[in-house]
């Protein structure tokens, strides 16, 4: 009898055993992260077989996570024929769903295209808030959006959208966006640098889109205006040209030697002489006798040459 109780004990604890062994020992993912809409158990674990695709929770937005308790999770698994415990280490489980950012640009791009709609006109420029870099949505779906509406203020040269993304879904999210547009203005600008008393030339402009508050009165936007001026101090490439700082181009620069020329009557006589400032032609500068260092009052006749003025000629080319 001793021995059919041992054998009895025996199959008793085999019987056990097979019936342990039909449950499935599943291992705990350490980063569990989902792509869909759902979680599955085979987001979880590993080693979960033909219980895999079973949805046991709804995924979180994109790029969001959600937390489950351990021991829930672990009643769920167990009811479903999984054979998993949780450590002491692990009380909540996390669950990341993959996400992926819209670029700003696109987004920019569809607000400008429908404010050009609105406006007539594609010459503004566009100022929106870093923030919307942040609209996120599935990896599975296509990163494209949709205005669905907008509204703008001119006076205030601000504007207010909803856009839907992704575009065209049953799940798409509306996001309020609002910004600045600012009208612009073709402005010619220097395409170098130009120095004081050099002659401005039709390659030395080009057309640049300018904010409309930022061109003043006293911006040139005529290139006629500037072919053939000068700049009375020098501007740096990409600058707008002012008419208060527009002149004729130096025809002698100070500090040049030139030749000077008196004519009385029937007298001419020539000397050599030095600029004490810069000139235009037909413009009367001061120039220095080169032996006598006397000072005189000179016509600028062209890049070499100048012609004396007497008190009386100067005063006729005043009145």
């Amino acid at each position: 009898m001793k021995h059919i109780g041992i054998f009895i004990l025996f199959i008793s604890c085999l019987m056990g055993a097979m019936t342990a062994s039909a449950a499935n020992t599943v291992t705990l993912k350490s980063k569990p992260v989902v792509e869909g809409e759902n979680i599955t158990f085979g987001d979880i674990f590993t080693g979960v077989g033909e219980k895999s695709d079973y949805v046991i929770a709804a995924s979180p937005a994109p790029g969001k996570t959600v937390s489950f308790k351990a021991s829930s999770v672990a009643f769920v698994a167990q009811k479903h024929g999984l054979d998993w415990q949780p450590t002491r280490s692990v009380s909540m489980i996390s669950v990341l769903r993959k996400g992926q950012i819209i670029p700003q640009e696109r987004v920019e791009e569809h607000i400008r295209a429908a404010l050009e709609m609105e406006l007539a006109t594609d010459q503004f420029e566009l100022d929106m808030p870093s923030r919307f870099t942040k609209i996120q949505i599935s990896v599975l779906d296509e990163p494209e959006i949709v205005v669905e509406s907008l509204s703008y203020n001119e006076r205030k040269n601000s504007f207010s959208a909803i856009i839907s993304a992704p575009a065209n879904s049953d799940n798409a999210t509306n996001y309020r966006v609002v910004g600045k547009f600012y009208p612009q203005a073709m402005v010619p600008v220097s395409t170098r640098l130009i120095r004081t008393g050099e002659k401005i030339r039709e390659q030395d402009v080009e057309f640049q889109l300018v904010r409309k508050n930022r061109v003043g009165r006293n911006i040139v936007l005529d290139v006629d205006e500037l072919v053939g001026k000068s700049p009375r101090r020098s501007m740096r490439a990409g600058g707008t040209f002012h008419l208060n700082n527009l002149g004729d181009p130096v025809t002698i620069a100070k500090g040049k030697i030139i030749s000077v020329i008196f004519k009385r009557g029937g007298i001419a006589l020539t000397m050599t002489g030095r600029a004490l400032e810069n000139g235009s032609e037909g413009d009367i500068i001061r120039v220095e006798n080169a032996h006598s260092r006397k000072v005189i009052q000179a016509e600028v006749i062209d890049d070499q040459q100048v012609r004396i003025i007497t008190a009386q000629q100067r005063l006729a080319t005043i009145q």
